[in-house]
């Protein structure tokens, strides 16, 4: 054997023998160790385990639930490839975070980009099928897409996915409604959604209990996190400017959300303080008239889309009327259904029975109707009037601030359910045809108490 042989052999041992002592010392500091070609990796700390964890989560429930999705519909399929895309992208967000310190909230604005991303894209498929005989299922997934913004809330991250389920359930419960005993892959779809937003709310409370779990050994998070995946195909880009970004007319986007979430306690670092000049008390020259020459109407957010009125199938689609008081939908079918979307400041009224009506995002609209087979629903609306002068067996409220229903003597058994809704009356007609319409208010607080081993709710008028 020559020298240089023998050298190299050394030289080789020597390094060998540098790896083990360095795997040793890692194994007694409890920290498992891997080689890297460049710098070392950042240290895996306490949170690796819920990367394994989440994991396991998507493996139980979304890989069923994609299966189930592409079955119902394509259009349902198609959104929840994305929605699994969003979840990848929240797994890495995760990953990342176990390997490395807590960025500053540019960088986490950063990080969060793909996630934002991926859930714009849901919102989109939902809004661009809204004739869709799966548009409750389409609208489960977009209205609870929020529950992904758990990673920038702080300091407990589980309520607000617990929130977002129940805006989910809104829309499931319709399905649970159609379907159950009809449809069993219906019931498994909204089971195995539902049961997902559960077992995460579950999971954050015991690896994310307080926030997202970032690893105080840990390096760059920046460095850690990997490429940005391509989002699905979006639609053609103008070209760069380099004036600032124009704002879009519906209100921050989910990744706005996202930044203000990431920011703490210092969301509310940009209130002004009220100063002693600006309170009323304070006021000299104070009077309970108002001048008509200071009163100013308010601007009111108007659709920049083609208004729609037309008979699609069995469902009349009233969408994006502006100041229109002259919709009438006469004699109708009462297999049809009518669905009034982001309506603003019209008045629609229909002579005649159909078997469902629903007002989704309108603002100071107005509805009159005589007979509704099943309900009126009311979702994400403001300002708005349902005026009923013949029968509607229910009629539902959800998400709406402002809400006036006038109810006809045939129609005083009428079933109203409310749910995040503020500034709800109703307006029944008085004992004699001479009387004033007696208004009455739908609580919107409520007190609970513990008796026995069930929850006694009831509303309350003040505390």
């Amino acid at each position: 054997m020559s020298e240089a042989t023998i050298v190299e052999l050394l030289k080789r041992l020597d390094q060998a023998t540098t790896r083990l002592e360095a795997v040793e010392k890692s194994i007694a500091s409890g920290v498992a160790s891997s080689p890297s070609s460049g710098s070392s990796s950042a240290a895996a700390g306490p949170s690796s385990a819920s990367v394994k964890e989440f994991q396991n989560l998507v493996d139980q429930h979304i890989t069923p639930f994609v299966a189930l999705s592409k079955k119902l519909a394509p259009e349902v399929g198609n959104q929840v490839e994305q929605l699994v895309k969003a979840i990848d992208a929240e797994k890495n967000l995760i990953n990342t975070a176990s390997q490395s310190k807590k960025p500053s909230q540019e960088t986490l604005l950063e990080l969060i980009k793909p996630l934002n991303n991926f859930a714009a894209e849901v919102g989109k498929i939902r809004d661009s099928n809204r004739s869709s005989k799966f548009f409750n299922n389409l609208s489960a997934l977009s209205e609870s897409i929020g529950f992904l913004s758990w990673v920038v809330v702080e300091p407990t991250p589980g309520p607000h996915v617990a929130e977002m389920r129940g805006s989910a359930e809104f829309y499931t419960n319709r399905i649970l409604k159609e379907f159950k005993g009809v449809n069993q892959d219906q019931v498994d779809w909204v089971s195995g959604y539902v049961n997902f937003l559960k077992d995460l709310e579950k999971y954050i409370k015991q690896y994310h209990t307080t926030g997202l779990t970032w690893n105080p050994k840990g390096g760059d998070a920046k460095s850690a996190a990997p490429a940005p995946a391509s989002s699905a195909p979006a639609a053609p880009v103008a070209p760069a400017v380099t004036s600032a970004p124009v704002e879009s007319k519906k209100g921050p986007g989910l990744g706005a959300v996202f930044g203000e979430l990431s920011k703490g306690d210092g969301v509310t670092s940009g209130l002004k303080k009220v100063t002693n000049d600006m309170k009323s008390k304070n006021f000299t020259d104070k009077s309970s008239v108002v001048k008509a020459a200071d009163t100013k109407v308010a601007k009111v957010d108007t659709p920049s889309r083609p208004a729609v009125f037309a008979l699609q199938g069995n469902k009349w689609s009233i969408e994006y009327q502006v100041n229109n008081k002259e919709i009438i939908i006469a004699e109708p079918d009462s297999r049809q259904t009518v669905y009034i979307f982001q309506c603003v400041n019209s008045l629609v009224q229909i002579k005649g029975k159909v078997n469902a009506i629903t007002l989704d995002g309108c603002k100071k609209t107005s509805i009159v109707f005589e007979n509704a087979i099943s309900s009126c629903e009311v979702v994400n609306c403001s300002g708005v009037e349902i005026q009923v002068t013949g029968r509607v067996p229910s009629i539902a409220i959800d998400k709406t601030s402002g809400c006036q229903v006038y109810l006809s003597k045939d129609s005083l058994e009428t079933e109203i359910v409310s749910s995040k809704s503020s500034e709800m009356n109703v307006l029944i007609p008085g004992a004699t045809e001479n009387d004033d319409l007696v208004e009455l208010a739908i609580p919107e607080q409520f007190k609970t108490s513990v008796k026995g081993n069930k929850l006694h709710t009831e509303s309350t008028s003040h505390i």
